[in-house]
């Protein structure tokens, strides 16, 4: 059985935080050639889209949480009327389309999630 690689958080974080080059390198003191080892291992590119995806979940999960409230909210601008009109139908649009973007993303990774296991 093959040993899983380990790798840092300070590395990882690196990795999630930053797009150019120059910035990972600030982060972790790994020179140019090291960076790109790293962006080509496969294992590694798993590490940082499991990463990716809690960050994403945990993010849906907490709107989620907070939908009532926000209905709540909704229903008090509906409701309101100094609120114009076309204020209110924004908000309640923003608010719906949102929430199915995060949910729709959630469940696509969970999916992608459920098919790289079953391919390991």
């Amino acid at each position: 059985m093959a040993k899983k690689k380990t790798y840092s958080e300070t590395m990882i974080e690196a990795f999630l935080k930053y797009d150019k080059i120059v910035d990972i390198m600030k982060a972790t003191n790994l020179s140019r050639g090291t960076i790109d080892k790293y962006r080509k291992d496969e294992a590694f590119q798993r590490v940082l889209s499991e990463r990716k995806a809690i960050f994403v979940e945990a993010a849906v999960t907490k709107m989620q949480a907070s939908l009532s409230e926000g209905a709540d909210t909704l229903q008090r601008i509906i409701n309101n009327e100094n609120v114009p009109p076309q204020v209110r139908v924004n908000a309640i649009q923003v608010l719906f389309s949102q929430c199915r973007n995060w949910t729709e993303t959630a469940d696509i990774l969970k999916r992608l999630e459920a098919l790289e296991q079953a391919e390991e």
